[in-house]
């Protein structure tokens, strides 16, 4: 299994900051496919992952997942829980 620092697939560019400190999409087989920096960003990608491309604003992308999402399995884990969840093979 590789490590962490080599797994990882998000890289910040922000001086100082944390690297873990993102916000990362997991579907429900338990892949890791995107991320963002911003919480809102890793919803707009699970919405994009899913086909969702319709949805109109913030607000309507994060109800999408939380009800259809939800269901579909899809989650939004940030970078220090999704680094943890990886060291225990949670993540692929």
């Amino acid at each position: 299994m590789k490590t962490w620092e080599d797994f990882r697939k998000f890289q910040s560019y922000r001086i100082g900051a944390n690297p873990d400190d993102f916000y990362g999409c997991v579907n429900a087989e338990g892949e890791w496919f995107d991320s963002g920096v911003a919480f809102g960003t890793a919803v707009h990608w699970c919405c994009c992952s899913a086909g969702q491309h319709h949805l109109d604003s913030e607000a309507a992308e994060l109800e999408w997942l939380n009800t259809e999402g939800r269901k579909r399995g899809y989650s939004i884990i940030h970078g220090t829980l999704l680094k943890q969840m990886y060291e225990k093979g949670l993540i692929k």
